[in-house]
């Protein structure tokens, strides 16, 4: 799969790589951490995980897993992120976020 045809939405999870190699003690390079980004962006497109999702869910999803991406242990946050999605009101399909994050986990294989 070309970036090219990547799902628009995933295309904040490829800035993560700037923003991860800013971080204190990353000792990976850039394009390292771009290649990985880029990776993960494609096994979430390839796992449907925003399939069914409108515009609105979606984005909050997308952030949520930027924010998880970056973490120490990004199974455990992506987990927790399909729970607190259960109870998130500001959600359109409270349900279809939260299996969304669970499919993220197992799409990337957490």
């Amino acid at each position: 799969m070309a970036m090219q045809d990547l799902d628009p939405r995933l295309t904040p999870i490829l800035e993560l790589a700037a923003v991860a190699a800013a971080r204190p003690g990353v000792e990976v390079d850039e394009e390292t951490l771009r290649e990985i980004f880029e990776e993960a962006a494609m096994l979430l497109d390839l796992g449907g995980v925003l399939d069914e999702l409108d515009d609105h869910d979606s984005g909050d999803v997308v952030a949520g897993l930027c924010a998880d991406l970056l973490t120490d242990d990004p199974a455990v946050s992506i987990r927790a992120h399909a729970e607190v999605a259960l109870a998130d009101e500001s959600l359109h399909d409270a349900e279809a976020a939260a299996v969304a994050y669970r499919m993220a986990a197992h799409a990337l294989r957490l």
